[in-house]
C-alpha cells in the first residue's frame, strides 16, 4: 500500500493522518491500519489553473 515518500493516508474513523517519510520496501502488500480498519489514501488537492496575480513591491516613502 504505502510505496512512495510523501503519500498521506487517513483513518475514516478517527481522522488520524499519516505521512510516509520512509516507504516500505518489502515485496508483500502492506496496509496501514487504524481503528481496526485499513487507512485510505488522501488525494492531493487539485492544482489551480488560474494565473497568480503579480506581487508588487512596496512603495518607498518620499522624503
Amino acid at each position: 500500500m504505502a510505496k512512495k515518500k510523501g503519500e498521506q493516508y487517513k483513518c475514516e474513523e478517527c481522522g488520524l493522518v499519516v505521512l510516509i517519510e520512509n516507504p516500505c520496501e518489502c515485496d508483500e502488500t502492506c496496509e496501514l491500519v487504524c481503528c481496526e480498519q485499513p487507512m485510505k489514501p488522501v488525494k492531493a488537492p487539485a492544482k489551480s489553473t488560474a494565473p497568480k496575480a503579480p506581487v508588487k513591491a512596496p512603495e518607498k516613502p518620499k522624503k
